[in-house]
């Protein structure tokens, strides 16, 4: 009987030894110094990279350093991590495989200054959030001049906004088969900001791309069925543009009286002057007689003018347009507000001229100043 027990609990131990040996130890540490936090917990992405779910919390020491210790099955494939501080900042997110001893330092601002190291994958991550999230700082700059007396360049917001999407695009380009460019493809900083950007760079076949890469390289990843929902999804929602060139001002497209639809970048190569007016002001309509005779001069030599009117009426604005004649493309504003928005149009007239290159500035709404540009340009 004694036996038996015996040989009992030395199966148990057995299992118990096999189990336990399938479990790696796994360490994350580093030192945070001069961050203005006093905690740091870990968040483990969940598998469908949607809900995370905190791991552990460590209090830094006086030197700013912390440790967590994680068993993680030795055949795990690689899984997102993040870590997450109490005020509020950019969280740094980790690819974590078993085994690995991941490192990180960092002074002052934590996401824009950590160092990490002990993971390839991680160091990516960190090279893609200085390149894309540089950019979209600048664009969030830029942006804090909407609607303030700090002058607000549309071109400047929209050129730091492609800077970031193309970051993003080259960074995914480069590194396809990693976990680093699944990371990298989701993020959508630059469109919130821009959403006339909202479906450019970033397309299916990068998707496709990096699902390839993924698939070669960790076969039991968890996050190649999402991307193959993701590209499923997409394919019957958009078109790919991935070789779309676009134009370096914000493009627009409204209705005129008839309902048919302008793009503002139809006219490229063309002098254009872009005007936002109103029919309530006596400036507004003197300008447009004015301008009439400009258009008349200059028309053939490639100048153009793209006519926003942002007026509520439109029944008001169409009797107006037939009234006063435009011989140019007059469309209707008034139900598109986040176009005077994009052009930190806060007063009207305003207006910005366009030169054969794409390049804007703002336009004098004097006559004799105005063809002195014209002239200048054309």
């Amino acid at each position: 009987m004694k036996r038996l027990i015996f040989a009992i609990l030395m199966v148990i131990g057995m299992v118990s030894c096999a189990t336990n040996s399938n479990k790696t130890n796994t360490t994350i540490s580093g030192r945070f110094v001069g961050s203005g936090v006093d905690s740091v917990w870990l968040e483990r992405v969940s598998d469908d990279f949607d809900i995370p779910e905190r791991v552990a919390v460590a209090q830094l020491e006086d030197n700013g350093a912390f440790r967590f210790e994680l068993n993680i099955d030795s055949e795990e494939t690689p899984r997102f991590y993040r870590l997450r501080y109490q005020n509020g900042g950019r969280p740094v997110t980790l690819v974590v495989a078993p085994e690995d001893n991941i490192a990180l330092e960092s002074v002052g601002d934590i996401f824009l200054n950590y160092e990490v190291e002990g993971s390839e994958e991680s160091k990516l991550i960190q090279e893609f959030n200085r390149s894309y999230f540089s950019a979209c700082d600048r664009l969030a700059h830029i942006a804090e001049g909407l609607g303030t007396h700090i002058m607000y360049n549309p071109r400047e917001a929209y050129k730091a906004a492609q800077e970031a999407i193309q970051s993003q695009v080259s960074f995914v380009g480069s590194h396809p088969n990693t976990l680093a460019a699944f990371y990298a493809m989701r993020h959508t900083v630059a469109e919130q900001y821009i959403p006339q950007l909202d479906g450019y760079g970033i397309s299916v076949i990068h998707y496709r791309t990096v699902l390839e890469g993924i698939a070669a390289k960790y076969p039991k990843s968890p996050y190649i069925a999402i991307l193959e929902r993701e590209i499923a999804e997409a394919e019957t929602m958009i078109e790919l543009i991935g070789n779309v060139q676009l134009a370096s001002y914000p493009d627009i497209e409204l209705e005129d009286m008839y309902k048919r639809k302008h793009k503002l970048s139809e006219l490229d190569g063309k002098v254009v002057l872009l005007y936002f007016w109103t029919l309530e002001s006596a400036l507004c309509n003197n300008i447009n007689a004015e301008l009439k005779e400009l258009y008349a001069k200059y028309h053939d030599k490639g100048f153009e003018v793209y006519h926003v009117s942002a007026d509520s009426d439109i029944a008001v604005w169409i009797e107006a347009v037939r009234q006063q004649q435009h011989p140019w493309i007059s469309v209707f504003g008034g139900g598109s507000m986040d176009v005077f928005t994009l052009y930190n149009v806060v007063k009207l007239p305003t207006a910005y001229l366009i030169d054969r290159n794409g390049d804007m500035s703002v336009a004098p709404l004097k006559m004799n100043a105005l063809e002195r540009e014209l002239t200048r340009i054309l």
